[in-house]
């Protein structure tokens, strides 16, 4: 049988437009010119009998018609490209990601030698921010947040928070081989923002009722990291941020006692999710759990 096909161009034209809901953004990924795109539209329009786009102030929305049109054919695109990718074309290009300071410096950045290794082609850029992230609106192609709690529509888990009691080996007095909980608890104690937990770790670590602690301001997580090696207390921390730290010795866990807190997710822009580069960091961040 034959296919009820227009040609190809006014089709691209449409989708990119569509998908980006401007006809400026559509010309700019095409590389053609703005007139370009208008005429091919209007020209699929002329073919079809119909209307596919109506004008907004900050661009073009699809019309009703036209969008059941570019949800049939928009798979198909997406389809095309994947299969094409598949067979022809690695991994390559910038990737940009925003995250936070510690998890960069201590999560992400020891593991990127193992990401070009597998991908040599691929430059990740990484922004720190601390700030709560829209990735699309920032235009980003990844974000990578702590989040206490369940998160939302999008976002997938790279490993849960586990907080433990770290400090420097010489700074940590034991009674035998346990720590001895008394002389911590009158001892400088860090506390850093998130993982304010230390009456939990007492009672956890065998001390109930836990003692009454006089705890300083919170620092953030880097610094209370540096507090703790310089000997200056002990901090609670998700293990996953000190990992650098205890493998260099320079930091060690206190006992065996973990308390999940949350966790930190990423999320992937929708628009950037259908470059080839962009699905690769994705995946290579998630077999990077470090549970």
């Amino acid at each position: 049988m034959s296919w009820t096909i227009p040609p190809l161009n006014p089709l691209r034209a449409f989708e990119a437009a569509g998908r980006l809901g401007s006809f400026t953004r559509a010309a700019e990924e095409l590389n053609v010119s703005h007139s370009a795109i208008s005429r091919h539209v209007r020209g699929l329009e002329a073919r079809l009998n119909s209307r596919l786009f109506r004008a907004k102030s900050t661009g073009v929305e699809l019309t009703e018609t036209g969008r059941a049109y570019f949800d049939k054919i928009s798979p198909a695109f997406e389809a095309i490209s994947l299969a094409t990718e598949a067979l022809t074309v690695p991994p390559s290009g910038v990737v940009t990601l925003t995250t936070e300071n510690t998890v960069a410096q201590s999560w992400i950045i020891p593991r990127l030698a193992s990401l070009k290794a597998r991908h040599p082609d691929i430059s990740l850029q990484i922004s720190i921010s601390t700030d709560l992230m829209d990735i699309e609106a920032h235009e980003f192609d990844l974000g990578l947040r702590y989040l206490r709690h369940d998160p939302p529509q999008g976002y997938a888990r790279l490993f849960t928070c586990l907080v433990s009691a770290f400090a420097a080996p010489a700074s940590v007095k034991r009674s035998g081989d346990q720590v001895d909980l008394n002389a911590l608890a009158t001892s400088a104690l860090i506390q850093e923002a998130t993982f304010q937990l230390w009456d939990e770790w007492f009672e956890l670590s065998g001390m109930s009722p836990a003692p009454k602690l006089e705890l300083p301001h919170p620092l953030n997580a880097r610094l209370a990291i540096q507090s703790a090696i310089a000997g200056l207390g002990t901090v609670l921390m998700d293990r996953h941020l000190c990992e650098p730290e205890v493998q260099s010795g320079v930091l060690e866990r206190l006992n065996d006692v973990e308390i999940p807190f949350g966790g930190y997710y990423v999320a992937m822009n929708a628009q950037a999710s259908r470059r080839k580069a962009v699905r690769a960091v994705y995946k290579w961040l998630l077999e990077q759990d470090a549970d």
